[in-house]
């Protein structure tokens, strides 16, 4: 266990190294297939500068992507699935929730805007306790 996660108490997400490892254990929050598809995804960023990694490989830019589908705009269903870090739709793929809101996932990172991984899984672990009202 990292020393960050030792100080947080906080679980390390599950790293996958390859886009078809995390979509065979997630086929109902998988990532589109192609690029093009993957890049089209509403996912959020800090901006355009990345979410910088703190945690497990220090350093590395990721972004904070919805699955499926992307985080929901305003005139979309809500859905039910999984937020990941990812190197922009790339692997490693790093699993931070699972079963809940994408639309209060994104109200919840979007509005603490978050600009590092641990902030991120604090976020979402806000969102678990109070319950993410859609």
């Amino acid at each position: 266990m990292s020393q960050q996660a030792e100080s947080t108490g906080r679980a390390l997400p599950r790293r996958y190294t390859s886009l078809v490892t995390y979509n065979d254990n997630h086929p109902d929050a998988a990532f589109p297939p192609s690029p093009a598809e993957r890049d089209a995804l509403r996912r959020f960023d800090a901006a355009g500068t990345g979410i910088e990694d703190d945690i497990l490989d220090r350093g590395m830019l990721l972004t904070i992507d919805f699955l499926p589908g992307g985080a929901p705009a305003l005139e979309e269903f809500d859905r039910v699935g999984t937020v990941v870090a990812s190197c922009w739709g790339k692997p490693p793929v790093y699993v931070l929730a699972e079963q809940l809101s994408l639309r209060a996932a994104w109200r919840t990172i979007s509005a603490q805007w978050p600009t590092s991984l641990s902030a991120v899984q604090s976020a979402l672990a806000d969102l678990r306790r109070y319950g993410g009202k859609t």
